[in-house]
């Protein structure tokens, strides 16, 4: 495949990557910051009556809320990533900025079986950026992106034992990506080429929540598939006027199938004080098998490009509890496996994906009956993984360790 090609191939990636991740930093291009408190319970959290955030974990369990509600966070992404290349031995470190997704949940009590809510939330709000010289440039030298997802629910509660909900999601993004291009000018200067563009698509969001009795409930949740589309993306290069035919500046659609997600899990309240949870998710990424576009103006003489992932569905295992030392003052703690879908030779540097821990410490503290604070910090350590590139998958061969810290913290009022 000619260079032209495969730029436009990651790119397309790195965008669709951008504008629909549903879950947080797990596999595959996921990322699940949309709740503090579920985020310090090992981000479990659709088996517990929760607050307005149960309209992304499970909007089955909306309409368990004792009172109407509004809860406003954010989580802050310090993340790194490590690549030892396999041909020089040289050890290449990302200088990526901090990310600031958020999320923001308002739910209203109709009446005491009907509850309605909006959640507007951001699946991927991180920055990838490599240094100009490194020895990947050609395949990545960074990535801006934004995602914000937009979900209205309704949640009805049949009786005392069974509430159901669902949801529709309209998500949308935009990106910025940039790689080197190996040419230089008759003065030296390097070439580079510069992708952007948006990318929309819709979705829904269901679940059940089950009272067995007053200690133990059952939750379970499926977020649908959908197909993030990019239309009319817009291309530009920096090289040589001799090169200038092979990089034209072009228009291009394609399309990224995202996951659906089915979730399962229990929560178990021994004590008042004590809330145990236990959770599983099923991720269908088997979907993803090729990454096709189609561009307006030939490139290298063709008007299509296909690049093979091949991923396939992973599970995601989580648990985690909350303990109230005092009325209003919780402590929390969790831990979750999140098997990848990338199977070997298909990690890019957009995705550097491996078997991946997560570890997180959580605080909850209640004033009066009105306005509940949350912070959470969540420790994620992506496993180390040599990466032999496959014939048809146009990636780079080396060993990638990647790792983040993330706090956050949010605030919820009740009315």
């Amino acid at each position: 495949m000619t260079f032209s090609k495969y730029l436009y191939a990651t790119a397309i990636t790195g965008m669709l990557i951008a504008s629909g991740a549903p879950n947080a930093l797990c596999g595959g291009y996921q990322v699940n910051l949309q709740g503090q408190r579920q985020i310090g319970m090992g981000n479990t959290g659709v088996a517990f009556t929760n607050d307005a955030s149960s309209i992304f974990f499970n909007p089955g369990a909306m309409a368990r809320m004792p009172k109407s509600g509004v809860v406003l966070g954010g989580s802050f992404i310090f993340s790194k990533v490590k690549y030892l290349s396999a041909t020089t031995n040289t050890v290449h470190e990302t200088e990526s900025p901090m990310g600031t997704p958020f999320a923001v949940y308002a739910a209203y009590k109709i009446n005491d079986k009907i509850t309605a809510g909006l959640g507007v939330y951001t699946p991927f709000g991180s920055s990838v950026k490599w240094a100009d010289d490194w020895e990947g440039r050609f395949a990545l030298e960074s990535i801006k992106l934004q995602t914000i997802s937009v979900q209205p629910t309704i949640s009805y509660k049949i009786n005392d034992m069974i509430s159901v909900g669902a949801g529709f999601t309209y998500s949308f993004g935009s990106v910025s990506l940039t790689r080197g291009v190996p040419l230089t000018d008759s003065d030296g200067n390097p070439s580079r080429g510069t992708l952007s563009g948006r990318a929309s698509g819709i979705g829904f969001n269901l679940g059940t929540s089950i009272a067995v009795n007053e200690k133990l409930m059952i939750g379970a949740s499926f977020r649908s598939a959908s197909a993030m589309a990019v239309k009319n993306g817009e291309t530009s290069f920096t090289v040589p006027g001799s090169a200038a035919s092979n990089f034209p500046t072009t228009n291009f659609q394609a399309s990224l199938p995202l996951p659906y997600v089915l979730s399962l899990g229990a929560s178990y309240q021994p004590t008042e004080k004590l809330l145990l949870s236990a959770e599983v998710n099923y991720v269908g990424w088997s979907a993803y098998k090729e990454l096709k576009f189609e561009y307006d103006t030939l490139v290298a003489g063709s008007n299509e490009t296909v690049s093979k992932r091949n991923y396939k569905n992973s599970f995601i295992f989580k648990v985690g509890g909350e303990y109230y030392i005092t009325e209003n003052f919780a402590l929390r703690g969790g831990v979750y496996f999140d098997q990848s879908p990338v199977q070997d030779g298909y990690m890019t540097a957009e995705t550097p994906d491996s078997n991946t821990l997560g570890y997180s410490i959580g605080l909850g503290y209640r004033i009066g009956e009105a306005v509940n604070i949350d912070a959470s910090l969540l420790f994620v350590d992506r496993a180390k993984r040599e990466n032999v590139a496959a014939p048809d998958a146009n990636t780079l061969s080396g060993t990638f360790h990647a790792g983040a810290v993330i706090p956050g913290i949010s605030i919820g009022i009740n009315f």
